[in-house]
């Protein structure tokens, strides 16, 4: 088990890095919506395995589709965001009307408001929050905003890391003994300090790509992404929980699944996209 996690770890991570470098944008998006519809489908089935019933072709198409209408209002010679956010609505619709016409058609009646609305929430859920790493990505001039993102996601996963190490070190004190068993007040501590170590290290090193943001950006950041990013994971735990699965699936051998993967970014990208948005930072 630990050789597949560590051959699995060193092979995403060598394909993102290789994708950064190289400032492939197009691959990067590739690999959010490739990710991004195994993350959604990892939910269906897990409410499927619950015995609950989810339109599962419908959720799929519309978050493909989601996806598809971001980036080609961005590379339209006519495109830009307020393009995709109307995609967004229309989407949303097609959705709802969608598990409605299959449900209008199904010869019981019974479950049909739980069906489309998990069908929705799905959709919701993976990807649509997920879809402003594709946001993020198209911000700003050529270049920075692939590093917008390598920003977010980096402060966002040494959350992760920084909790799991000083939970293993130091953890006593359980947050949430119910939903994750294994999350501890001293976890989140960690997380929260190598999450700021991260988020101004990077802003030092790298100010000019990054959008010009300062050191008190760094402290904000740092703080509402890790929140963001455990709010996530706790998350998906209680979607796991309620579902009776350990793991939302089996992308990567030894790692779980997709949603696993991304269950922290679903938050975090959203606070990071708004606040870099509203602070006039692209």
């Amino acid at each position: 088990m630990l050789g597949w996690r560590l051959f699995s770890s060193l092979l995403l991570w060598g394909i993102i890095l290789t994708l950064v470098t190289l400032r492939y944008t197009h691959g990067v998006f590739l690999l959010i919506a490739i990710v991004g519809v195994a993350a959604q489908r990892e939910f269906y089935l897990s409410q499927r395995s619950a015995g609950r019933t989810v339109f599962l072709k419908t959720g799929l198409l519309a978050g493909g589709l989601l996806y598809a209408a971001t980036f080609f209002s961005v590379v339209s010679p006519t495109g830009g965001f307020p393009t995709a956010f109307s995609g967004e609505a229309v989407l949303v619709l097609l959705v709802i009307l969608g598990a409605l016409t299959r449900r209008v058609f199904h010869p019981k009646v019974e479950g049909a408001t739980e069906a489309m609305a998990l069908t929705l929430f799905g959709f919701f859920y993976v990807p649509y929050l997920l879809n402003y790493a594709t946001k993020i990505l198209f911000t700003g001039s050529a270049g920075q905003g692939i590093a917008l993102l390598t920003y977010a996601v980096a402060v966002t996963k040494f959350t992760d890391v920084g909790a799991y190490i000083a939970g293993k070190l130091f953890g006593r004190h359980k947050m949430s003994p119910v939903i994750s068993p294994k999350k501890t007040w001293e976890g989140l501590a960690g997380g929260v300090l190598l999450a700021l170590v991260t988020s101004l290290s990077l802003i030092h090193y790298f100010p000019d790509v990054l959008g010009g943001l300062s050191g008190i950006h760094g402290w904000v950041l740092g703080l509402g992404l890790a929140g963001a990013s455990v709010i996530g994971d706790l998350g998906e735990s209680v979607v796991k929980r309620d579902a009776k699965v350990k793991d939302s699936g089996h992308f990567l051998p030894g790692i779980g699944g997709a949603l696993d993967l991304v269950d922290s970014l679903l938050f975090s990208l959203p606070v990071f996209y708004g606040y870099i948005i509203l602070t006039g930072r692209v």
